[in-house]
């Protein structure tokens, strides 16, 4: 979601601005899908990692878009003019807490208004920019649907019942997409609709996945990665919300516009927790809130994407 803000800057100062991206060793593979970036700075735990390299770029400015211990201490070291991002935290857990009801502005939107000091606006022809991708090594059907079922967190899981009505109904092959948490419950799936199902699950590069998810003919998936790669491509996309929602301002943003956003049925519009880790129903005796967006609701609207 740093994509849109990397493209504003680039567009506007052109090839002759230095854009170097710090992030966690873990997150560089995402970093890579985006264009615009001269270089990429990796750390394992602290910015000092990197620091005195940095130091000697001769930085202009900083973009803090986490706002957190790590980008803090890495603003102070470098001691330059830094735009940082309101996480918004008090106005994301009022909503959890049931205090607020109008959601906040999508995080990219915000990180946006960071650049309104240099007149810099976002870029309205393409303002993912160029996703980087690759294609898999694995043969892929002429027309397929990627599906995205995992999640780092339980809440944001699609249940399996979803999944298997999801393989049962449809009439293109589907290819199930996500990290090595996700090899077991794809290769279920495959052995289940072996003519059918193909797993690309903790196989493919990010790259590759981006690949995946820009050739389909409709993606579905959780409040994940996934859909943030699936909508930065283009794709028409199915997005299944649980125990998180929209209102917590991380929605796909300028999406396709045949994607369609399904929210449980049932219960308050209250997201349950920020991250999808925590279901208050769950506590109450009752099953999670992406239950309640019923298998049937997912195959009507993947069908009338088609």
């Amino acid at each position: 979601m740093a994509a849109p803000v990397v493209q504003a800057l680039r567009a506007h100062y052109g090839d002759e601005a230095q854009i170097d991206f710090i992030t966690l060793n873990k997150f560089k593979g995402a970093t890579e899908l985006i264009a615009g970036i001269n270089s990429i700075y990796t750390v394992e735990k602290s910015t000092v990692e990197v620091t005195p390299q940095l130091k000697e770029n001769g930085y202009d400015y900083l973009i803090d878009l986490h706002s957190n211990v790590r980008s803090r201490s890495l603003a102070r070291s470098l001691n330059i003019l830094t735009f940082k991002i309101n996480k918004l935290g008090a106005a994301r857990l009022s909503l959890v807490l049931g205090i607020r009801k109008r959601p906040v502005d999508h995080f990219i939107d915000r990180s946006l208004k960071l650049l309104s000091p240099f007149s810099i606006s976002e870029c309205t022809d393409n303002p993912w920019g160029e996703i980087a991708f690759s294609k898999p090594e694995m043969e892929l059907p002429k027309k397929y649907l990627a599906l995205a079922p995992g999640a780092t967190h339980i809440g944001k899981r699609l249940p399996e019942s979803s999944i298997d009505a999801i393989c049962s109904n449809s009439d293109l092959p589907i290819v199930i997409v996500g990290g090595s948490d996700d090899t077991d419950l794809a290769k279920r799936f495959e052995d289940r609709y072996p003519s059918k199902v193909i797993s690309a699950a903790g196989v493919c590069s990010l790259k590759e996945t981006a690949h995946i998810m820009k050739y389909a003919q409709v993606a579905v998936g959780g409040d994940t990665g996934a859909m943030h790669i699936a909508t930065a491509v283009g794709t028409a996309l199915v997005s299944v919300w649980g125990c998180t929602r929209p209102s917590l301002g991380l929605y796909p943003w300028r999406t396709n516009p045949k994607s369609i956003i399904l929210q449980p049925e049932g219960r308050d519009n209250r997201p349950c927790s920020r991250h999808g880790a925590r279901c208050r129903y769950k506590k109450l005796g009752k099953h999670l809130c992406i239950k309640d967006v019923t298998p049937e609701r997912i195959t009507s609207a993947i069908s009338s994407i088609l």
